[in-house]
């Protein structure tokens, strides 16, 4: 990867976690004014970020609540979607839909945020885990943090 495409990610990856942060942690009453089609899309977009394709029995077919059922079938269509795509749409769709979640994130979260990723306890547990020379066991796979 050429460094501006490196550079290119690593903003697009630092403006999703900031969304991110927003829909978890932002003002509450923001977000119940979004109708409920628009929250299953941000969940949709976030869940597939994460996970990937929805897995099969979470299609949104067996949900009773209609909410959660909303948010699956949601998921379900996004299909094959990459990763990066969802979080790019995700970024996107919140944007159109609350284009003041950056300002936002800048005045009470950006701070907190950097902070907390270069001096959180799980952080200083694996810079001491690294620098003992620890940098994995072979045949474990590490859950993402």
């Amino acid at each position: 990867m050429s460094d501006a495409r490196e550079e290119d990610f690593a903003d697009a990856e630092k403006t999703w976690r900031a969304a991110c942060y927003f829909l978890a942690k932002g003002p509450s009453a923001t977000l119940q004014f979004l109708g409920d089609d628009d929250r299953a899309r941000l969940y949709a977009f976030q869940a597939q970020a994460l996970d990937g394709p929805c897995p099969p029995g979470q299609d949104g077919a067996l949900a009773v609540d209609p909410a959660l059922r909303r948010k699956q079938e949601a998921w379900r269509a996004l299909d094959e979607m990459s990763r990066d795509e969802a979080k790019k749409n995700m970024v996107d769709f919140l944007s159109h839909l609350l284009p003041e979640w950056r300002d936002w994130f800048k005045k009470h979260a950006e701070a907190t945020l950097n902070a907390s990723e270069d001096n959180g306890e799980a952080h200083k547990l694996l810079r001491g885990f690294k620098a003992r020379g620890n940098s994995g066991t072979p045949g474990i796979q590490y859950s993402r943090l």
